[in-house]
């Protein structure tokens, strides 16, 4: 149909194509034909320069001797092939003709007043054809006939009545072979447009089919790639918009059942809980209601971190951004993670240290780093907070030892309700939402965070501006 892409390409280009193709053939003709003619009259002229020297040599045979049978066969033998001579009296009566290989008798000349008239007639079986010339102020030279009277002698190139017809054919035979070499450019420049225009749409076609299953809900839709080209760029741009698409998908899949499964377990012992106290099961209600009361705290502590991890991913959290100084923020961390004096901590600090950040913010960082290394590192073990300058940024690690994390799960820490622990015991870890939400605090104050294992132990890190 004419609205679709490729056959729009194929009538546009096509028809540029052949009216360039037909445009170059048709200046081609013109310019054969022109050089052409153009040699045919470099041959006339090359013909007629040689006139004037046979004329000069004819007329001193002829001079005085005209016009007797041994002048005349003398005179017309340095004529050239196709020329004749004529010698008229003074009256413009012919007196004597003659040309090699000339049939004399098909040719009638008359010379007067200076115009040398000439018929030529050809004679073929059941035909016959003829041509008439006049030549004014020709080449002529004037001589004595044998009887003492004034005469002329004129050479001339006799007329051949078929002289355009080997030109006319070899014209002709030019102009059948630049249309047939026209079409065959046209058919393949037609061609070669078809072929374009079917590898420039077909890759489109493909990306519009898998846009289309791709609205429908086919997430794992992909297309091939080939090439190196814009429409394969646009290919891979839709696979990887796909591969995120999905991977988005399988993460708001993963959300609702994390949440589902963060908030059944505290219901579940609130219920069970106050069923108990209600059914009088609990000599000691006030044990039982501080049970609840924790499983309060911790629902609101979870409601709390999901309208944070909302709002930093929305980029609405306020930020007090100011220069800030590192070591305090570290040691005010410290405190609130209630390290302060803990055998285990080991700090180095670059006390002139300053980053550009919200002091609160980066505090809540580096609590949540400080509150997993807590978790997971055993007496005897260590736990390094350090600050220092690296690459132009703030630096802040918090490393411990006595615990490990795969590459898996250095990749993936830093995802909503990530556990390393797939129990997802509470023991072992919070909501799971503190380093989802560390890492969008630090995207919003311009840093990174990061987090590597070694046979030494566990770091997280964090890198701010500077000051």
């Amino acid at each position: 149909m004419i609205s679709s892409l490729q056959t729009r390409l194929l009538l546009a280009v096509g028809v540029l194509a052949i009216a360039t193709v037909a445009a170059v053939g048709f200046a081609a003709r013109r310019s054969t034909h022109q050089e052409f003619e153009r040699f045919q009259s470099l041959e006339r002229v090359r013909d007629a320069s040689g006139v004037d020297a046979t004329l000069e040599r004819v007329a001193r045979v002829l001079d005085g001797q005209c016009c007797n049978a041994g002048a005349m066969t003398q005179a017309v033998a340095l004529a050239a092939p196709e020329q004749a001579v004529f010698v008229f009296d003074a009256r413009g009566t012919l007196v004597a003709a003659g040309g090699a290989g000339v049939d004399m008798a098909t040719h009638r000349a008359t010379y007067a007043d200076g115009v040398l008239a000439m018929n030529s007639m050809v004679v073929e079986p059941g035909s016959s054809s003829g041509v008439s010339l006049s030549i004014k102020g020709g080449p002529v030279r004037s001589i004595t006939l044998a009887d003492g009277s004034a005469g002329s002698v004129h050479v001339v190139p006799l007329l051949r009545i078929d002289v355009d017809q080997p030109a006319a054919q070899f014209l002709g035979s030019v102009d059948r072979r630049l249309l047939f070499a026209t079409a065959a450019v046209a058919a393949l420049a037609l061609l070669l447009t078809w072929a374009i225009t079917r590898r420039i749409v077909g890759p489109i076609a493909e990306l519009r089919n898998a846009t289309r299953d791709l609205a429908g809900g086919q997430l794992s839709r992909r297309v091939e790639a080939r090439g190196s080209d814009e429409v394969a760029d646009l290919a891979r741009a839709f696979n990887s918009m796909a591969g995120e698409l999905e991977r988005q998908q399988a993460l708001r899949r993963n959300l609702v059942h994390d949440v589902a499964h963060e908030l059944r377990t505290p219901l579940t012992a609130l219920r069970c809980r106050v069923e108990a106290i209600v059914d009088g099961l609990v000599p000691d209600s006030g044990t039982s209601l501080r049970q609840v009361n924790e499983e309060v705290a911790h629902l609101s502590q979870l409601v709390s971190d999901l309208d944070e991890l909302a709002r930093a991913e929305a980029r609405e959290l306020t930020m007090a951004i100011a220069d800030v100084g590192v070591g305090e923020v570290c040691r005010s961390a410290v405190r609130m993670a209630g390290l302060e004096g803990d055998a285990r901590l080991i700090l180095e600090l670059d006390e002139s240290l300053r980053a550009r950040g919200d002091a609160v913010r980066v505090r809540q960082i580096l609590l949540n780093f400080l509150t997993n290394a807590d978790r997971h590192t055993p007496a005897g073990s260590t736990i390094a907070l350090t600050a220092l300058v690296a690459d132009g940024e703030a630096v802040v690690t918090v490393s411990n030892t006595g615990s490990a994390l795969s590459a898996e799960e250095c990749a993936h820490v830093f995802d909503r309700f990530y556990r390393a622990d797939p129990s997802r015991q509470r023991a072992t870890g919070g909501s799971g939402l503190g380093l989802a939400i560390a890492k969008h605090l630090a995207e919003a104050q311009g840093g990174r965070v990061w987090a590597g294992s070694d046979a030494a132990g566990v770091t997280f890190g964090v890198a701010l501006p500077p000051a």
